[in-house]
């Protein structure tokens, strides 16, 4: 996969970063503002998951030590900005067995205008070695449906398999990271995976739920990612944005890359998030598809995103251009 190819570039577990850094899993993100005035804060939020090989946890893990329950709030949306045209931005931004690991729930969604009755649920485990040195923490929080309909099974089904992906994923370096451990004196320094939930949209018709994961090897810094997805509050399915814009796939590349040029185009200095070379940008946002859920629903729009170097620097975060709904 293309992003996956990337991150191995940066090098982020080169071992010339890993007697300087502090085990830190920091939260990239930035303060933006739209065309239209709206000022949000970004996070770190979903690209889609390889099939990856699970390696065996050795006989000297530990059981796994549970999140504290914490409150979780609904996201509402707070309406448009006022006007109906597209706009840009960047970057407004937490059941499988975790191998032994505890669900930790948080409190219901208050007053879930979907009816799927969406709770927040957290996986998370802890690896150490058999003298109990950490070498990795992976934790992933995920929604869950508990209405007593086809829909929330629909709903459930999806996030079960997802979840089963991102453990794959999440645990095929845990070998490598327990030599790590082994090879360095400071025990507050190890690898970790760990990813929020947030629903950034519910009402009636859609429901959007929006992940950010942050994956850190003991290099110079981790890597963002994000899972975003739209479903159908009656059928419990994913909606394409291009179904919600009334677009075809071709039409709505084509629209959101020229939103990205357009943004390009009018920032610069420090407000520019871009690479400097116009050309390459184009042509890298050419060879993207926004149709692959680099998009998520947030206050009438779909806010659609590049991960971060893919077209501009790691500091960046993610980029982001947004297309209010025909209906909003």
């Amino acid at each position: 996969m293309r992003r996956k190819e990337i991150a191995k570039k940066l090098g982020i577990t080169v071992l010339a970063f890993m007697l300087a850094m502090p085990c830190v899993v920091p939260v990239a993100g930035s303060a933006v503002v739209d065309s239209a005035g709206d000022t949000a804060k970004a996070e770190v939020i979903s690209h889609p998951l390889d099939d990856a090989q699970e390696l065996q946890v050795g006989s000297g893990d530990q059981e796994p030590i549970a999140e504290e329950p914490q409150m979780y709030t609904a996201v509402k949306d707070e309406g448009s900005s006022g006007d109906n045209k597209d706009e840009d931005s960047s970057g407004d931004n937490k059941d499988e067995d975790l191998s032994g690991a505890n669900d930790q729930e948080k409190d219901q969604m208050p007053e879930d205008p979907s009816g799927l009755e969406i709770v927040i649920k957290t996986q998370k485990k802890e690896y150490k070695t058999k003298d109990g040195r950490m070498y990795k923490v992976i934790s992933y929080e995920y929604p869950v449906a508990e209405a007593d309909s086809e829909a929330a099974q629909a709903f459930n089904g999806f996030y079960k398999k997802l979840r089963t992906k991102w453990k794959k994923a999440a645990t095929e370096n845990l070998k490598e990271a327990k030599e790590m451990a082994e090879q360095i004196d400071e025990a507050d320094r190890y690898y970790a995976d760990e990813v929020t939930c947030e629903i950034t949209s519910s009402d009636e018709n859609y429901i959007c739920v929006l992940q950010s994961g942050y994956a850190y090897s003991m290099g110079a810094h981790g890597m963002p990612y994000r899972y975003s997805y739209i479903f159908d509050a009656k059928t419990g399915k994913k909606v394409s944005a291009a179904s919600l814009l009334g677009l075809s796939k071709k039409q709505l590349n084509e629209k959101v890359r020229s939103l990205f040029l357009k943004k390009f185009d009018r920032t610069s200095g420090n407000a520019h998030p871009f690479y400097e070379n116009r050309a390459d940008v184009k042509a890298t946002l050419d060879k993207l598809n926004f149709n692959d859920n680099l998009y998520y629903l947030k206050n009438g729009k779909i806010r659609f995103y590049t991960d971060p170097y893919v077209v501009g620097p790691y500091a960046a975060g993610f980029i982001e251009v947004a297309v209010k709904l025909p209906d909003a």
